[in-house]
């Protein structure tokens, strides 16, 4: 695959570009980019750099690199940091709007008509933007703090849309959005003029995306058609990869089956020379250095051999490392099984939010079921999930677990960095010694000395076994485990590799998300729909 397409005019040059981490390791070094007009996406894996190279490419200047844009460029970062005073200084307007102000009021001077330029329906642009948005209610100088996650993010969504940049570098832009609305501002950027470059694993805006780009340790890598194209170009790399590793592992086989052969005949020859020098009649010197020539070719021979099988067994090293090679996870012995007929949930004309809801919930769920909830911002999915944790009410009717429950936020902040997993597990396991917890956790796919790093090392996927490990096996035990948009921020592997855990959970599971291919792929057993004036059964 190729990085760039020729035939597109360039909006964005980079070359030279070196990052590393903060413990000096590299990210990637010497790295080209060309950004075209239109839209593309940027795919890797958790922890290799995205979100520097946007800060990279925003920044313009970079040692040992460059970065050339005309026109100008506007980051929308992942993390946006504490949130200013008001929405219009979260639109990256507040300089202009405050111009304007003065100069309605008499008492601006030319800079604030510099700053205003042509732009003297400020106000009223804000309004209706606003309504389009459903945020009816909020105003420029209403305070952030005041509005939920959703309404903070569709409100930077619509500073960059707004931006003046030819180019818009987007960091998870579909962060804190309901599915509506990240269909709505991913065909906004679709349609922008000029280029747009956004790391995402969104399912939906990757389908929407003519191109993608994905950044490994060995580079940059694109391909054209989006979601699908990429997905299949990496389907065939992993077959690339199992075949080579079925090879390795032939060719290994065959080499242990003429290694046992040659020994074989070593030995044989051994026997033979030994048994011609006790039958010959020769001095002891003599035979003595007959047989310490044997015994050293016999030694050079056996030590090649030993190489060749070291070779092999490398050559599968390699080929197992490169291979998609994790197991299917195991739950033995977990505390958090239920059975079939365990009371698990009861909804009593329960709705988080409406105090008389058109559509209240009255249901209950019994045994290991697979409930997904999906609603728009704001709906109350978070309050519904503290309702079922015991930590808050509902404004209608009830919602009561029967048995113990616990939560895995999507950020997994409870997990100390600076802690081995292991230890971390075995706290949680209330275990003795680490061999318990060590074969948990390679039930889960991750064994050996990986399991033994401290957890801020490990990728996402990984640190989200280790959470699920401890939630499987943790004492007391919650059978029933809630997970708010746990995908958020995970790249397709770990994604992967949390679909495999959650349906091998033997307990009860209830999963908040907007991303549908992530709800699909559970097997969920039922579905409930929230929205601000009902909560049914889908």
């Amino acid at each position: 695959m190729s990085a760039s397409s020729p035939s597109l005019a360039p909006a964005l040059r980079a070359q030279g570009l070196t990052a590393t981490r903060d413990d000096g390791s590299p990210l990637y070094a010497g790295l080209s980019l060309v950004v075209h007009e239109g839209p593309c996406a940027l795919v890797g894996a958790n922890g290799v750099g995205k979100s520097t190279l946007l800060r990279q490419l925003a920044g313009g200047a970079v040692a040992g690199g460059r970065v050339e844009a005309a026109g100008g460029v506007h980051l929308l970062p992942q993390l946006p940091g504490p949130l200013p005073a008001r929405v219009v200084d979260l639109l990256g307007m507040g300089a202009r709007f405050d111009a304007l102000q003065r100069l309605l009021a008499g008492s601006g001077d030319a800079a604030d008509a510099a700053c205003v330029d042509d732009d003297w329906m400020l106000p009223a642009r804000l309004r209706a933007a606003f309504d389009d948005l459903g945020l009816v209610d909020v105003h420029p100088e209403t305070d952030p703090a005041r509005l939920s996650g959703g309404q903070c993010q569709q409100l930077r969504l619509l500073g960059a849309a707004w931006s003046d940049a030819r180019v818009l570098l987007l960091d998870e832009p579909s962060t804190f959005l309901d599915g509506e609305a990240s269909a709505r501002w991913c065909g906004t950027f679709l349609h922008r003029a000029g280029a747009v470059l956004a790391v995402t694993h969104d399912p939906a805006w990757l389908r929407a995306m003519p191109r993608l780009l994905e950044l490994r340790g060995d580079g940059l890598h694109g391909v054209d058609g989006g979601l699908d194209a990429w997905r299949a170009w990496r389907a065939g790399q992993r077959r690339q990869a199992q075949q080579a590793l079925d090879q390795a592992h032939a060719d290994r086989a065959r080499l242990q089956r003429a290694a046992t052969r040659e020994r074989q005949r070593l030995d044989q020859r051994q026997a033979r020379g030994q048994r011609a020098r006790d039958q010959a009649n020769q001095s002891p010197l003599l035979l003595d250095r007959a047989k310490d020539s044997a015994e050293r070719n016999a030694g050079r021979l056996r030590g090649a051999l030993a190489q060749r099988l070291a070779d092999g067994d490398a050559v599968v090293r390699e080929a197992f490392a490169a291979a998609d090679t994790t197991a299917p996870p195991e739950f033995v012995q977990a505390g958090v099984a239920l059975p079939a007929g365990r009371r698990v949930l009861t909804f009593d004309g329960a709705h988080p939010l409406a105090a008389q809801p058109v559509a209240a919930l009255t249901w209950h769920a019994d045994g290991p079921v697979r409930i997904g909830l999906e609603g728009r911002n704001g709906s109350g999915k978070t309050t519904l999930l503290r309702a079922i944790r015991g930590d808050g009410r509902l404004a209608s009717g009830t919602v009561t677990a029967h048995v113990p429950v616990q939560s895995l936020d999507q950020h997994l902040v409870d997990l100390p960095d600076a802690q081995p997993a292991l230890d971390w597990l075995a706290a949680r396991m209330q275990a003795d010694a680490p061999a318990l917890p060590a074969t948990r956790m390679a039930l889960l796919g991750l064994a050996g000395e990986r399991a033994r790093q401290p957890l801020g090392t490990l990728s996402g996927g990984e640190r989200m076994r280790v959470a699920v490990a401890a939630a499987a096996w943790a004492q007391p035990a919650a059978p029933l485990l809630l997970l708010d948009e746990p995908a958020s921020h995970l790249d397709f592997d770990s994604v992967e590799a949390l679909v495999a855990l959650l349906r091998g959970w033997p307990g009860a599971l209830l999963v908040v998300s907007h991303d549908t291919d992530l709800l699909d792929a559970l097997a969920l057993t039922h579905r409930l729909r929230l929205d601000g004036d009902a909560l049914a059964l889908a």
